[in-house]
Parts: structure tokens; sequence; C-alpha cells
């Protein structure tokens, strides 16, 4: 769908404003097309879920990425790849907001359907497990954040070489936990 295209290019240069009237569009379009239970309006949604995530609407977004994940899982059953995307997405909103407690059943869930699918070597399993170690640390349990962000690294590394954004991204992050986890042993 052009407009999903759009979007979601508008997404990936941060124009979030830009980007949501297209996500919206391919959303109603898919609706009137398919119906609003399709598979593909879901995908749409949780596209558009991420665009106003990025912009800070984060109650609509979060509204979307359950609908969509209510039409997935119906569609597909509890474990498909599109779900576990699902799912991460709506993890990270909730740790944005605080929601530990809510968010790591969430990451849980998306890393356990990712290794099954993909394999534990996948670098979508890496960004969940980073994504879990951000939570972990957020919450001071840095043992089980510094063995998320180890496999994490590895997968990355294996992955994308050396010098790839995801693995200098990981690298700071786990580079920050050390830092935190040494001044809080002072």
């Amino acid at each position: 769908m052009p407009d999903h295209n759009l979007g979601g290019l508008e997404y990936a240069r941060g124009r979030f404003a830009a980007g949501v009237p297209l996500a919206r569009r391919s959303v109603e379009i898919r609706e009137r097309a398919l119906g609003p239970h399709h598979p593909d309006v879901a995908a749409d949604m949780a596209a558009l879920a991420a665009i106003l995530d990025g912009q800070g609407k984060r109650d609509e977004a979060e509204a979307l990425y359950r609908r969509a994940l209510a039409i997935f899982e119906r569609e597909y059953g509890p474990e498909h790849y599109e779900i576990a995307v699902c799912l991460n997405n709506l993890a990270a909103l909730k740790h944005s907001q605080g929601g530990h407690d809510e968010a790591e059943p969430l990451y849980r869930r998306a890393l356990a359907t990712k290794e099954k699918l993909l394999t534990d070597e996948h670098p979508d399993v890496a960004m969940t497990l980073n994504n879990l170690a951000v939570l972990c640390k957020a919450q001071g349990r840095y043992a089980e954040a510094e063995v998320l962000y180890k496999r994490a690294l590895a997968i990355f590394e294996r992955s994308f070489g050396l010098e790839h954004p995801k693995v200098s991204a990981c690298r700071k992050n786990y580079a920050s936990l050390l830092r935190v986890a040494a001044s809080n042993r002072r």
C-alpha cells in the first residue's frame, strides 16, 4: 500500500507529523477494502501506532497496538512474527511510560516468539534482548541486564560486523550499564 510505505518512510526520517496522515489513510483504505479485522489492516494499525508513539501520542498508539495484536492473534494464533514485533513495540511504549511491570512480560513473550521463529542468533532477537536489558537496568537488575546486553552484542556483531549502528548503540547501552553498576557498588 503506497500510503503505508510513505508513512513508514516519514517514520524512518523522524518526521512523525508528516507520516501520520499517510498512515491513517492507509488504515482507512484497507479497512474499506478488506474489513476492520483483516491482518493487513492490523499491520497498518501497528505502523500507525509506531508513528503516533514517535509523536508522543501514546494512548492512541497503545490502543492501536492492542487492536492489531487482537487481530493478529485471532488470525495467526499466539506465535507469529507480526505478534512478536507488535509485542516488542507495545512493551517499549509501556516502558517509556514507566510501566516496567507491564512491559517485561510483553518483552519476554516477544523474545520467546522471536527465538522460536527466527532462531536465537537472529538480529531481531538481539533487538529485543537489548530492549529487555534496558528495562532490567532501569529496574536496578544489573546482573541480568549485563547477561542480556552481552548476548545482544554478540549477535549484533556476528550479524552486522563491528561498525554497524546497532552494534554501536548496544555497546553504548552496555557501557552505560557498566558505569551505573560500578557507581552503585561504591
